[in-house]
Parts: C-alpha cells; structure tokens; sequence
C-alpha cells in the first residue's frame, strides 16, 4: 500500500510529457553511470539553500558500507554549459524558478529521466527534490531487475519459487551451491591479480515465535551464515558483525558481516516476506576489499 501511494503522489507531483516517450527505436542509448545525475542549475542556486538540499538529498551515503559511498552522484553545470554532450546522460535535472515540476521520459535517449524542478519556495523545493529523489531512485531499482528478468538462472530461480513462494531472478553469474534442508545459497567467486570478488546469495524460511521480529531474522541469518558460508581456514564462518547497528532502510536490513577467525568483511542485504506462517528471507552479501560496492548493493535491493 505505501508503494503504491509513493507511485501516486509521484503521478501528482510530477507531470509527464506523454509525447517524449514515443518513438524510442528511433533515439541513441543513453550515456552515463546509474549513480551520476546532471544537474542543470545556475551557479546562484547551487551555492545557497537550494543546493544544500539537493546534496543532502542525492548525496547521502548508503548505509552499512565498509567505506563511504554516496548513492547519487551530482555533476552540476549552468544552462549555458547544457550542450548536445549532456542530452543523452541517463538522469537530468533542471531547476529554476521559472520552471513547474515535471518530467519527461525517453527525451533524448532511451530510458532517460528528464526532471524538472521549481525552486522559487524553499520548502516546496524541498519535498520536490524528496519525491524526485524517491522517482529517480526507484527507476533505477526497477531497471536493474528488469536486466535480471530477461536473463537468470532458471534453475535457481525455479527451485526458490517452488520451495519458498518467492520470485528472485538469480543472476547467471551466480553457482548454486546448495539447496537441501531447506535452505539455498548460491554463489559468485573471482580471484585473480586484480580483482578479488565474492558474492553470496541464500533463501530461507523460520517459524515466528511472537518475539521481536528483527532480532528472530538476526538470529536466523547469523544461524545460516554460520553453518553455510565458510572461510578458507578451518574454523572460519561468516557472520554478522554485531558491533556495528543493523539498520532497516529502503525496506531491507542492512548490516555488516565479518569472517570468524579471519579478516575479511563486507556488506550484508536481508529482506524479508511473510507466506502464511512463515517468515521467509532472502539475502546477499560481498567481499570486495578497496573497491565500490554500490553496484553489487543496488542489485541486491532489486533483485532479492
């Protein structure tokens, strides 16, 4: 229900100009990363109130991350500096007082955002630049899972829907490594000069007791990382880092989970959905030691 009133008060907030969105097969592919937004605003506003929204709003960090990451990464240019090199960037935003707030699909590139924003009144600028935020970040959400619903492990897709009531279109990269006793982990390793990459994703399902429910999931997930996810010291096993707060953002759980008897650490995504009288839970956690882990954090949110 709160999803759908969001999508509402969206619908509401911004009108879109239905004729951008024809005739896609006719524009160029859009350029740019997920997290960059261009930014079209004059220098004045930038530097006042109404930029510091905006940072505060697009720039902040993504919660439970070994180091910091902004989720939005704002490239800020005066109208006059706007040239055809900017049109096809993925995410754009115009904001000035002459402006109502609106948006555009498809303007000049294939699935591009165009948004714009009136910032004449401080206070209305804000809750616009909070709903733009919330349209633009669930676009992205809805993107990443779509490449995953056009291409993933059928197999593993087939046995989570089969055995937990839940559509999770498991990424081709990943390895089903088990699926027994009720319990199903795959997983994605990379070692090389360069790179050292681990992903792991697991669905698993409890009983609530009536306790507190985001202690039992807690205690259910640091259960199954302990019995399933190992190092490669004997001795060693994951599991969740409990001096750093879980936080519950976005719809998920996000923590931090460390190596028992090593030294390893990363970012770990729970969700959760109830099926009749079962709590069932899906998760992904990384280890990817120097290295962004925003990209591998978004498409856990999409996808889990």
């Amino acid at each position: 229900m709160k999803n759908n009133i969001l999508v509402f008060s969206l619908i509401l907030l911004f009108s879109c100009n239905e004729s951008d969105t024809k005739n896609t097969k006719f524009l160029s592919e859009n350029t740019g990363k997920h997290n960059e937004i261009i930014l079209v605003m004059e220098d004045k506003f930038w530097n006042s109130e109404m930029g510091d929204v905006l940072r505060t709003t697009f720039e902040k960090e993504i919660p439970s991350l070994p180091q910091s990451e902004q989720l939005f990464n704002l490239i800020q240019i005066n109208s006059s500096e706007f040239s055809r090199f900017f049109q096809t960037h993925k995410n754009i935003i115009f904001v000035s007082e002459d402006l109502n707030d609106s948006y555009s699909k498809n303007k000049w590139a294939k699935a591009q955002i165009v948004m714009y924003l009136n910032c004449e009144n401080l206070q209305e600028f804000k809750q616009s630049s909070n709903k733009a935020f919330s349209f633009i970040s669930r676009k992205e959400i809805e993107n990443i899972k779509h490449t995953y619903k056009k291409g993933n492990n059928k197999k593993g897709r087939k046995h989570i829907k089969e055995n937990f009531g839940i559509d999770l279109y498991l990424p081709t990269e990943y390895t089903i490594s088990n699926k027994v006793n009720g319990v199903f982990i795959a997983d994605f390793h990379s070692f090389n000069e360069k790179q050292d990459l681990l992903k792991y994703i697991a669905v698993f399902s409890f009983t609530d007791d009536g306790g507190d429910l985001n202690e039992q999931i807690i205690t259910e997930t640091d259960s199954i990382l302990n019995q399933y996810i190992k190092g490669s010291v004997k001795g060693s096993y994951v599991q969740i880092d409990r001096r750093i707060p879980v936080v519950e953002d976005g719809g998920v759980l996000r923590a931090m989970w460390n190596l028992k008897n090593g030294f390893m650490a990363g970012p770990l995504l729970i969700k959760i959905r109830y099926k009749e009288d079962e709590i069932v839970v899906s998760l992904g956690l990384a280890f990817y030691p120097n290295e962004n882990k925003r990209t591998i954090v978004r498409t856990f949110e999409a996808i889990l």
